[in-house]
């Protein structure tokens, strides 16, 4: 019961090196509310202006472009004769219709969705994105032909708003996308948030945002009725989760840390109080989160109905894999792995010499996994370890570092110094294209477990059995080995049940950035 006061009490904070901290913040504990909502305020305008310097830029580059198409003749045979030049007034007119672009955005809720949600993908935006263009185009087009009364041909136009519509599809996702990057590897608009739910969801929720920092948000600790009725592990201590009080607090709480969101993980606190937490929250504009129930079976296609004013959340149909759909993806695999084998050729040549000089044994490392149908296969890497590795994992048992009956060890001393390299920015995953030629594995899927530790799986955990293991998924961009083995079940669940060809593609882009990142690669 003294450990328990002492987090009452707000107990102190872990000093361990690359520990998920949370008090004390006594540079948010000084800083006045205002000032922190002001600092959101500079946030929301981030967006907005990297729209308006890629609007500006593609209407600049489209004017020359145009021009020089119109004055070259280049485009005669298909616009016809007596179209003309751009005159200067165009440019201008253009680049002053700027603000009805970020209307048109703002219109379509893409600036509201930044500060509101958790996670904004760019991608995701895409399809929004177009269309918010095509609108704009449209808008910027009436205001030509309006401005300029027939002194200019409609069809120059036409190609100019065209070519700027077409310059716009490239600029502003890769603005955002740039932005968003950015701020995932620092982020000075940090969101202090409140946790309620000091109990195991709420725990895992915040190791998942200490993996991720790209989320913006820096946790200041739990709210709950208790802390939990079972003694802390060692584990969870090393973490110093901390309880700064009880539902009662919540404004003192709020106005004490500059609280900005508070996440609802699965609370102790009976049902009413809850409600009153999310009613005093909005009224504090503090913007609040929930994790739902049953959130192991819920992904983002989930569909929110409403039932004479009772929302219900519908589930989608296992994700179906006809067969147009499996040709579909397997064409895609081809075309991505005989791509990438003519790029990365030279890194592939490279990296067998490194293995080779570095130490005694094969450039390969075969081993036997599992795939689709239970069905086994060789599956090819690039040698990270000693030759004689595999014989001593048996006497490394007890090193183990992740749960479940997968064996990983973040400095395991068989891995020589060339394999650490290229774990570490993944190149020896690259022989694994071999496997996609022959069909074995997909670019994107459930990671191809060991034989032994795939048998293990049981239940929920077998169903990545079901689909093509991949040479990255949802488990490597999400964090690799930072993940513990139980949340790597959800996933592969999620990704068998809610499997498009759109989220592939998403995943492959993702699969980039979290190379970069390095992030839980060893």
């Amino acid at each position: 019961m003294s450990k328990l006061s002492d987090r009452l009490d707000g107990a102190v904070t872990s000093e361990m090196p690359g520990a998920w901290s949370f008090l004390p913040y006594e540079e948010e504990r000084e800083t006045p509310r205002r000032e922190l909502q002001f600092l959101r305020a500079v946030h929301a305008l981030v967006i907005p202006v990297v729209d308006v310097a890629a609007i500006a830029g593609a209407v600049l580059v489209s004017y020359f472009i145009t021009q020089a198409l119109l004055t070259g003749g280049y485009v005669e045979t298909i616009l016809g004769g007596g179209v003309g030049a751009l005159e200067a007034g165009v440019l201008w007119i253009g680049l002053g219709s700027t603000p009805l672009w970020l209307l048109v955005f703002q219109y379509f809720g893409v600036y509201s969705r930044e500060m509101r949600r958790l996670s904004i993908s760019t991608f995701d935006e895409l399809p929004q994105t177009i269309g918010a263009a095509a609108v704009g185009a449209w808008l910027m087009f009436s205001l030509l032909l309006l401005a300029n009364r027939g002194a200019l041909s409609g069809r120059a136009l036409w190609l100019f708003v065209a070519v700027a519509w077409a310059m716009l599809m490239m600029m502003i996702p890769l603005g955002r996308a740039s932005v968003r990057i950015g701020f995932s590897f620092r982020n000075p608009f940090r969101t202090s948030t409140l946790v309620v739910g000091a109990g195991e969801v709420g725990r895992s929720l915040v190791g998942r945002l200490g993996r991720h920092k790209e989320y913006g948000l820096r946790v200041v600790g739990f709210l709950d009725t208790s802390y939990m009725e079972e003694e802390p592990d060692e584990e969870e201590q090393k973490g110093a989760l901390q309880l700064l009080g009880r539902p009662s607090e919540l404004r003192t709480i709020v106005d004490r840390y500059g609280i900005s969101r508070v996440l609802i993980a699965f609370s102790r606190t009976p049902h009413p109080q809850m409600l009153d937490i999310i009613h005093q929250c909005q009224e504090m504009k503090v913007d609040v989160s929930i994790v739902p129930r049953f959130f192991q079976a819920l992904s983002t296609r989930v569909e929110i109905e409403d039932i004479e004013g009772l929302p219900i959340m519908s589930l989608p149909r296992y994700a179906r894999h006809g067969w147009m759909m499996r040709r579909t993806k397997r064409l895609m695999d081809l075309a991505g792995v005989t791509i990438a084998s003519i790029l990365l050729a030279p890194v592939l040549l490279l990296t067998a010499l490194a293995i080779r000089l570095d130490s005694r044994g094969p450039v390969f490392y075969t081993q036997e996994r599992m795939g689709k149908g239970h069905k086994r296969f060789r599956m090819y890497k690039f040698r990270s370890m000693r030759a004689d590795s595999e014989s001593q994992r048996d006497e490394m048992k007890e090193l183990n570092e992740v749960t479940g009956p997968i064996f990983k060890m973040k400095d395991d001393p068989r891995i020589t110094r060339v394999g650490r390299v290229i774990r570490r920015l993944s190149i020896d995953e690259l022989p694994q294209m071999i496997n996609v030629f022959k069909g074995e594995m997909s670019l994107v899927g459930p990671r191809p477990l060991p034989v032994e530790e795939a048998e293990a799986c049981q239940g929920t955990a077998d169903m990545r059995h079901q689909v093509q293991p991949g040479i990255t998924g949802l488990w490597q961009i999400l964090g690799r080995s930072d993940i513990p083995y139980e949340e790597m079940v959800q996933l592969d669940y999620l990704y068998v049940t809610n499997w498009t060809l759109r989220w592939d593609i998403k995943i492959i882009l993702r699969t980039v950035i979290a190379i970069v990142r390095k992030r839980g690669a060893y």
